[in-house]
C-alpha cells in the first residue's frame, strides 16, 4: 500500500469552515466514484494546516487517482479546493507495518539516525509497530520533503532524540 500525502493550507481570505467543507466534498466525490486501485482518502487538520492522505494499491493507481481528481469525476470539487489552497507540497510513502485507519490521533515524523542501518531501526521500532493502533510509513525515493518516516497512532509515541522526532496532533475532518 502507498500513500500520497498532500500538505496544504487555506489561502487568505479563505476561512477554515468553507475550506474544510470543500475538502470534505472533494474526498466524498472521489469515494463516490473511486478509480481502480484507490483504497480511500481522508483529510486531517495538522500543524497549522492540513494533510490529505490518499491510499492506493500501487504506483500505477497514482495515475488513475490523478486523472480522477482533475478529470470528469471530481474536477469541480477539486477546483474549488485548489482555488482556496496555498503552499501545497506532496510526499509519496509506502506502508511498512500496520493497517491504515482514518482516525484522529498523532503523527510522529522522524529520521533514521546517521550510521544506523534500516534493519537496526526497524528492530528498535518493533515494540511500537507491533501495536494495533500504530502504522509505520516510509517516504519513497526521496519523493517529498523530509523527514523520511512517519508513525501514525492514536496516542503520542516516544522516540529517542537521535531520531529527531516531531509529534503533531492530527484531527480527522
Amino acid at each position: 500500500m502507498l500513500a500520497y500525502v498532500f500538505f496544504h493550507r487555506p489561502a487568505p481570505p479563505a476561512g477554515a469552515i468553507p475550506y474544510e467543507a470543500a475538502l470534505r466534498a472533494f474526498h466524498a466525490s472521489l469515494a463516490a466514484d473511486p478509480p481502480q486501485g484507490f483504497a480511500g482518502s481522508c483529510s486531517y487538520r495538522i500543524g497549522g494546516g492540513y494533510a490529505d492522505w490518499y491510499m492506493v494499491e500501487d504506483s500505477a493507481a497514482l495515475d488513475r487517482l490523478n486523472a480522477a481528481a482533475v478529470g470528469t469525476r471530481a474536477h469541480e470539487s477539486h477546483d474549488v479546493v485548489a482555488h482556496l489552497s496555498s503552499d501545497g507540497a506532496g510526499k509519496l510513502c509506502t506502508l511498512l507495518s500496520g493497517e491504515p485507519r482514518s482516525e484522529s490521533g498523532f503523527e510522529t515524523r522522524f529520521s533514521k539516525p546517521k550510521g544506523m542501518t534500516y534493519g537496526e531501526l526497524y528492530e528498535q521500532l518493533k515494540s511500537l509497530t507491533a501495536r494495533p493502533d500504530v502504522t509505520l510509513w516510509r517516504r519513497m525515493m526521496v519523493l517529498g520533503p523530509p523527514p523520511e518516516f512517519c508513525l501514525a497512532s492514536r496516542a503520542e509515541l516516544e522516540l529517542s532524540e537521535d531520531m529527531s522526532p516531531e509529534t503533531l496532533s492530527r484531527e480527522l475532518l
